[in-house]
Parts: C-alpha cells; structure tokens; sequence
C-alpha cells in the first residue's frame, strides 16, 4: 500500500475543522437562540419553542434534541455496515464524504430560521425535522472520515500524529465559532435585530465549514493510500460482534462519560457566561479562547505521554478533570472571588479534559478495531466507529434533554440561575461514574 502523501493528508486532516465548525454552531448556540433567557427575551429576542414540560418533564427543547439523536443513533450502524460494505470504485469511504456535506451545512443553517417568529409548537415540529436531518447526515460524513484513521494511519505513530493533527483543526473550527461567533454576533447586533444578528453570524460561518468539509473528498484516494478490504458480514452481526466486544464496551462508557460532560460544557457555556458570571457575548468569546488555548498547548503533552504513560491513564485524567471543572463551574458566583476570574479558572481547569477528549479516543478505538481485525479477519472499522456513534448519539441526547429540562424546572435566567448552576453537577456525576468504568479497561502494550 502507498503511504499517503504529506500534502494530502494534510487536507485530509484539515477537513476535521470543516465539520467541526458546522457540529459547534448548532450545539453551541440552539439553546441561547431558540430558548434565551428572559433578559434576552426583553431585549429583542424571541422564544421559538415552549418551554413547558409535557410528556415525562421533557421539555419541547429536549424532546427536538432526543428526536434528533434517536435519529443519528439509528443511522450509525447503518452508515457504517453501508461503508464497511461498499464496493463504489469513488472509495468506500470518499462516497459518504462527498454525499454529506452539502446537507449537513445546509440543515444547520436551517435550525436557526424557525418559520414562526414566536412560540409555537409549529416550530417544534420544524425544528425535531431539521435536526434529525442534520444528525444523519452528520453521521453520513463524521462516521467514515473517522474509519479512514486505521487505514490511512499504519501504525500507532502515524495514527496518533493524524488525530493531534486533526485535534489542532478541531480547536481551529471550534475558535472560530466559540471565540468569533460571538464577537460577530455582538457587532452585527449594531445593525440588525438580536435575532437577526444570531442568523447572519451562523450563515457566514457554515459556508466556510462547508468548503473545509470538501477537501477530505478531493485528498483521499483510497484505491492508492488505504487497505480497503470490503466486509461481508451483514448489519445485525457485525453489530453483535462489536457489541460483544468486553473492551470496547468499556472504553465506550468512559468515552461517552466524557462526552456527556464535554456536551454539555459547550452548550451551556454561553449561558454560564452570561447567567452566572453576568458576562455578554464578548465575556463567552474570552471564556473560549482560555479554554481552547490551553486546550492547544496541552495538545503535545497527551500525544507525548500517550504511549508513555498508557491512553487509558490519560482517559482517567480527563474523567477526574471534568469532575472538578463541573465543580468549579456550578460554584461561579457564590464564592468570594469574582465571578468572571472563577469561571475563566474552571475553564483553564478543563482544558486538560478537552486535548484528550479530542485525540485520544479515536486512537484507542482505532486501535481496538485494528485488534479485532487482526483475531476475525474482517476489516469493520466503521462499524467500530457506528456503533461507538450509536450509543453516543443516545448519550448526548439525554445531556441536550437534561439541559433543558433543568433549565426549565429550575431557571435559566440571572434572577433564577439554578438550573444553570446544577447542569455542570449533573456532568460532573456522569463522569466520575465513568472514571470508575474505566479502571477495569484492559490496555494491551
């Protein structure tokens, strides 16, 4: 096989920023634009969806967002028997790549033009329309850009020097959005409404994030740079066969222990700055740059005590980590320190957290599904990946349904902050449980 050429991989990895900015403008600001608190909602902007609990405490909110990743759920095992078994001479894996983008852009643009301009239920039913579409078709891209990392990467080094190069491009995309976005946002609120402003911003943004999706498509020729062995194994065993796999369950529960935790910390940033701290916008924008810069130099550190130290140590670091983070964050405002400098100190906090969650996990399962293939004989990387996809998809479901119904039940405004306060805990919780999943995780040398 032929290594792939450095400037390729290069667009290969650069693409990671691509999808990462269209994921961060939806998860980082769905909840402040669709269900701003009532500061926000005196000051021009619009509630678009109720916030009455209707079926179990689910809130209209949670229920879009668990409608959504059902759907996203559902479709990453079928994504990935789809790619696992393609035969298209475009690639196995390129098909999806260049089937996705242009819908994953554009139902993100989508979810921030509800068709009513007031709360309805209207635009509920719109919204859980758009976001299962944007969750699939997420998944059509993000599932087999991820399996193309065992069999571009040959072994652990290329395979570690791929997701740290990929992790810089997520922190990339992610500043744009979480460091620009609000900046943008800010100074287009100066001639347009607060709505308004909030549309443009995510507009200008996802076009860029389209174009970045596209040059993994152009950079990837699997016929020369990948071992493409089509699996012949249909959908329901493959997905037996990975399931059934003691290691990877572990793994997957402190990963997605992590990611509840993660989810959450973006979603509801926004809203700690401006609830909690008592900041605006531009307060968010230096919360993301302290965390996403010290995420950025932390980046080198956990590639180099990845093979040192053992991923599963690092794993177990960035459990501990959230939990204090989830901690410091909820204590914002009632300690005698200030406000704004305790929150950017849980953000510095989690930084450590945050490289990991971003280049370990994906060496690790890549290496557990190399393993497999090594004992069976199959190559079903993307089945690895779908089915870590699956539960995820569910897990970060639930964390969208507990944002809003804690923000519901318990407040989401400054005179009523509680529910605010209490959703970092709840991650917290989650993963410190994962912390203690993970202790059994067997790493081989």
């Amino acid at each position: 096989m032929e290594g792939i050429p450095r400037g390729r991989r290069f667009l290969y990895n650069m693409s990671a920023a691509g999808w990462t900015i269209l994921d961060s403008l939806l998860l980082t600001y769905y909840v402040i634009f669709l269900l701003p608190p009532a500061e926000r909602v005196t000051a021009g902007m619009i509630q678009f969806v109720p916030d009455t609990s209707f079926v179990f405490g689910l809130t209209a909110l949670g229920g879009i967002m668990l409608f959504g990743r059902v759907i996203d759920a559902v479709a990453d095992p079928l994504v990935a028997s789809w790619s696992d078994r393609c035969r298209s001479p475009f690639g196995r894996r390129r098909l999806f790549l260049a089937l996705g983008a242009v819908p994953l852009a554009v139902s993100v643009g989508a979810a921030f033009f509800p068709p009513v301009a007031e709360t309805s239920w209207i635009n509920t039913v719109y919204l859980a329309t758009i976001f299962g579409l944007y969750f699939f078709s997420f998944t059509v891209y993000v599932g087999p850009y991820l399996s193309l990392i065992p069999e571009l990467g040959r072994n652990e080094r290329e395979r570690l020097g791929m997701t740290t190069a990929q992790g810089y491009w997520t922190l990339g995309g992610s500043a744009l959005v979480m460091i620009l976005g609000p900046l943008l946002i800010s100074n287009l609120m100066g001639s347009r409404t607060m709505v308004g402003a909030y549309q443009m911003g995510i507009l200008l943004m996802a076009v860029p994030g389209l174009l970045l999706c596209f040059a993994a498509v152009f950079a990837v020729d699997e016929k020369r740079y990948c071992r493409s062995h089509p699996s012949t194994i249909a959908l329901k065993e493959s997905f037996i066969r990975t399931v059934s796999n003691r290691n990877f369950l572990i793994y997957l529960i402190g990963y997605m222990a992590l990611w509840f935790y993660f989810n959450i910390l973006r979603s509801t940033s926004v809203s700690m700055a401006i609830i909690l701290a008592e900041g605006g916008e531009a307060f968010a924008s230096l919360l993301f740059i302290i965390v996403i810069g010290t995420a950025a130099l932390c980046f080198p550190l956990a590639a180099y005590l990845a093979p040192r130290v053992g991923k599963k140590r690092l794993m177990l670091t960035a459990l501990l980590g959230f939990v204090l983070s989830g901690v410091l964050f909820a204590l914002t405002g009632i300690t005698p320190i200030p406000a704004k400098g305790w929150m950017l100190f849980a953000g510095i906090v989690s930084a450590f957290s945050v490289a990991v969650v971003i280049i370990i996990p994906n060496v690790m399962l890549s290496e557990i599904s190399q393993r497999d293939a090594h004992t069976s004989g199959e190559h079903r990387e993307a089945m690895f990946f779908g089915v870590q996809g699956f539960f995820m998809k569910l897990n970060l479901g639930l964390s969208g349904a507990v944002i809003a119904g804690f923000y519901t039940v318990f407040g989401r405004d400054i005179a009523q902050p509680l529910g605010v306060r209490l959703t970092p805990l709840v991650g917290a919780a989650v993963a410190l449980v994962g912390f203690f999943v993970m202790l059994a995780y067997r790493e081989e040398s």
